[in-house]
């Protein structure tokens, strides 16, 4: 799942600070839960083995048909 050492409330404060965000408190815990989702989403991606040889997906573009 996700990384035990990631600190979902530490990066998303630090990550506003950052960027001069601010985040309400009563807004901080839905945040960190998004993170928190975000981070298990991402591991489970980057736990997939994908061949080399598989091709990209192709590039969609609003407006255009095929």
């Amino acid at each position: 799942m996700t990384e035990p050492d990631f600190d979902a409330e530490a990066y998303a404060r630090e990550m506003a600070r950052l960027v001069r965000l601010p985040i309400d408190a009563a807004h901080l815990p839905g945040v960190v839960q998004n993170l928190r989702l975000a981070a298990r989403m991402a591991a489970t991606i980057e736990g997939m083995a994908i061949p080399r040889e598989r091709e990209a997906a192709p590039v969609f573009i609003a407006g255009r048909r095929a």
